[in-house]
C-alpha cells in the first residue's frame, strides 16, 4: 500500500533526524559538563547577552543603549552587533535563570541547527541516509568546532548555524520557484544578516555566485526576479537593525583605520597563516588553525570515489551528481579567498576587507565539504568499496583522523579551557558593569571619563536623580551657579536633554562624558536617549515585514494540513522528497 510505504519513508527520514539531533547534542556536552570555553570575545559576548537580558526583563525587547557597561557610562556596541546570537542566550538565561546553563543550551541549540540546514540542503540530492551524513560530518568537522571550543567566536557559531538554510531555500527557490521556498530564504537571509555581519559579507557573495551556478538558461528571468524578491523580503526584515548601523558606522571607534591594518589586516590572516603572520607574533599560536582549515580540504578528497566509480561503473546524470557540479566547486572556491592568490579579489572588492580574517570564509568550506562527504558515501556503498580492504582502511582512518583531531583540542589543556560552573557565574556577576572593548566605544569617548565614578557633577551643587533607566535619566540640580551638569553617560549624538521643560544643547567634555547646560535656580533635567525617524521608519517596515512572511507560513502551514486531510490517490507511488 502506498499509505504504508510512504509512512515508513516518512518515519525512517524522522529515525535519521534523530541521529543528527543526538550527535549535535553529543558534540556539545564536554562544555556542559567542563565548563564553559575560555576566549579573547567570551567577555565582550556575554555583555551584549547580559544588555539584552537586562532590557527584555525590563520590557523593552528592542534596546538602544547598554547602560551598564563601562560603569554605568554606557555602550554603543549593541547597536553595532547583530542581536539575534544574544537573543538566544538571554532567552537561555530567562529559561535556566542560569548564565551558565543558557551558555551550553545556547550552543547545543547551534550546533543543532546547523546540522539540521546542512541536513535540510542535501536533501535537495541526497536520500535522508546520506544527507544524516553530511549533517553529522559537518557537526564534526574540526573547523566549525573550533570556531567554539578553541576560538570562542559565538557570533560565528551562530551565524555557519544560519548559512546552510539560505543554500537550502535558495536552491529549492531556484530549482522548483515555489513561493514557499521565498519565504524560507528571506526569512533564513534577514536571520543571517541579524546574526553575524562577516558571516553575512561571506556568505552572500557565495549565495550570489551559487546563483549563477543554478540558473537555467530558459527561465533565468523568472528566477532571478524570485531570488531578489526573497532577498529584499530579508532585507526589509533585518532593516531596523542595518539601516541604524550603516547611518552611524562612522561613529563608531571599530571601523578607524586602526582596526584595518597590522594584526586586524586581512592580508596577514591568508591561509597558511603560519606564513602570513607578523614578524613579531608567535607563529606556533598558527600551526592548529592551519592544521583545523587543512582537514577541511580533506572532505572535499572523498570526492574521489565518485570519480573512481564513475570511471569504474559510469554514472547516469541524475539530481545527485549535482552536487560534485555545484557544491564541490563552491566550496573549493570558498577555500580559494583564504589564500593570497585570491589578493586582487579582495583589493577589488573593499567591502570585504572589513571581515578581517579571511579564515571566516572557512565556514562555507565546512558546510560544502560536509555535502561532498555524504554524496561520496553513496558511491562508497554503492559501488561496493567498503567490500575492499584497501578502502575499509581509507574510509576508518579518515573517521578516526577527524575525531582524533576533535579530541585533541577539545581536551588538551592548552587548546579547550573549560571555565567551571561556579567560576563563570562569578564572573557573570560582575560583568556587565565592566569596561569593555574601546573598539566597541563611540569616536568621542575617551577612559579617562571612567574615573568619575559620581552619576552628576554641577560645581558644587546638589543632585538628586530621581529616575536611572538605560534610555531616560531625570534629576534635580538645586540652585546655584550657572554651569554645566556632568553626566557618568558617555555622549552619543542620540541623547537629547530638557532642562525645566526646554530643549537644550548636550555637549560632551575633553572625555566623552555628557555635559549638559543648567541655569542658576533649581531645576529639574531630562536626558532622553532618541532614535531618528529612519530608524522608526525602518522599523515599521520591518515589522510589517515579518507580519507578511509569518502570515505566509501560517497560511501554507494550513494548505498543507489541508492536503493532508484530503484522500490521497492510490494508483502511484509518489517519490518522496523533503
Amino acid at each position: 500500500m502506498i499509505f504504508h510505504s510512504e509512512t515508513t519513508r516518512i518515519s525512517k527520514e524522522w529515525q535519521y533526524l534523530g541521529l543528527v539531533l543526538l550527535v549535535g547534542v553529543l558534540v556539545m556536552l564536554p562544555i556542559a559538563i567542563l565548563g564553559i570555553p575560555k576566549g579573547n570575545d567570551l567577555n565582550q559576548h556575554f555583555q551584549f547577552a547580559q544588555a539584552y537580558y537586562d532590557s527584555i526583563m525590563n520590557g523593552n525587547w528592542f534596546p538602544s543603549w547598554s547602560s551598564r557597561e563601562n560603569f554605568g557610562y554606557g555602550s554603543i556596541g549593541i547597536r553595532f552587533y547583530p542581536p539575534l546570537a544574544y537573543y538566544i542566550l538571554a532567552f537561555g538565561r530567562i529559561i535556566s535563570g542560569s548564565w551558565y546553563d543558557a551558555a551550553w543550551l545556547a550552543f547545543m541549540f547551534w550546533a543543532i541547527l546547523a546540522s539540521f540546514g546542512v541536513y535540510y540542503w542535501s536533501r535537495w540530492w541526497l536520500s535522508p541516509s546520506e544527507s544524516a551524513i553530511a549533517a553529522i560530518a559537518y557537526a564534526i568537522i574540526p573547523y566549525h568546532l573550533h570556531q567554539l571550543y578553541l576560538s570562542f567566536v559565538y557570533a560565528d557559531y551562530a551565524g555557519a548555524a544560519i548559512l546552510p538554510f539560505c543554500f537550502a531555500f535558495l536552491t529549492r527557490l531556484l530549482k522548483r520557484e515555489k513561493w514557499s521556498d521565498i519565504l524560507g530564504f528571506a526569512i533564513s537571509y534577514a536571520a543571517l544578516i541579524l546574526t553575524h555581519l562577516p558571516t553575512t559579507i561571506t556568505g552572500s557573495l557565495s549565495l550570489g555566485l551559487y546563483t549563477l551556478f543554478l540558473l537555467n538558461k530558459g527561465n533565468w528571468m523568472r528566477q532571478c526576479t524570485k531570488a531578489v524578491l526573497g532577498l529584499g523580503a530579508g532585507l526589509a526584515a533585518s532593516s531596523y537593525y542595518w539601516v541604524r548601523m550603516v547611518s552611524e558606522m562612522g561613529w563608531l571607534v571599530h571601523n578607524e583605520e586602526h582596526y584595518r591594518s597590522g594584526h586586524y589586516y586581512y592580508a596577514n590572516r591568508f591561509f597558511p597563516m603560519y606564513f602570513h603572520g607578523l614578524p613579531d607574533e608567535y607563529r606556533g599560536n598558527f600551526v592548529l588553525s592551519d592544521l583545523l582549515v587543512a582537514s577541511c580540504l580533506l572532505f572535499f578528497l572523498t570526492a574521489i570515489i565518485y570519480i573512481v566509480y564513475r570511471r569504474n561503473c559510469g554514472v547516469e546524470a541524475d539530481r545527485r551528481t549535482e552536487v560534485f557540479r555545484w557544491v564541490l566547486p563552491l566550496g573549493l572556491i570558498a577555500f580559494f579567498m583564504t589564500t593570497s592568490i585570491s589578493s586582487p579579489i579582495w583589493v577589488l572588492l573593499t567591502p570585504m576587507q572589513k571581515i578581517q580574517f579571511p579564515m571566516r570564509w572557512m565556514s562555507i568550506v565546512a558546510m560544502c565539504g560536509a555535502i561532498v562527504t555524504g554524496f561520496a558515501a553513496h558511491y562508497l556503498i554503492k559501488g561496493d568499496f567498503l567490500k575492499r580492504r584497501l578502502w575499509i582502511y581509507a574510509s576508518s582512518g579518515f573517521v578516526a583522523l577527524f575525531l582524533f583531531l576533535n579530541l585533541v583540542y577539545t581536551w588538551h589543556p592548552s587548546a579547550f579551557i573549560p571555565i567551571a560552573r561556579s567560576d563563570f557565574e562569578f564572573v557573570m556577576g560582575d560583568l556587565p558593569e565592566q569596561q569593555n572593548y574601546i573598539f566597541w566605544w563611540s569616536i568621542w569617548s575617551q577612559p579617562d571619563a571612567l574615573k568619575i565614578k559620581d552619576k552628576i557633577v554641577a560645581e558644587n551643587r546638589t543632585a538628586t536623580v530621581t529616575n536611572w533607566k538605560p534610555e531616560q535619566r531625570d534629576f534635580t540640580i538645586e540652585a546655584g551657579n550657572a554651569g554645566y551638569a556632568r553626566v557618568a553617560t558617555f555622549w552619543y549624538p542620540r541623547w537629547q536633554a530638557e532642562v525645566n521643560g526646554q530643549i537644550v544643547a548636550v555637549s560632551r567634555d575633553e572625555n566623552g562624558a555628557i555635559l549638559i547646560p543648567v541655569p542658576a535656580e533649581r531645576s529639574g533635567v531630562r536626558l532622553v536617549f532618541e532614535e531618528t525617524s529612519a530608524f522608526k521608519i525602518a522599523a515599521m517596515i520591518s515589522t510589517i515585514t515579518w507580519l507578511l512572511l509569518l502570515g505566509g507560513i501560517a497560511v501554507g502551514f494550513a494548505h498543507f494540513r489541508l492536503r493532508l486531510s484530503r484522500p490521497r490517490p492510490q494508483f502511484a507511488e509518489e517519490e518522496f522528497s523533503v
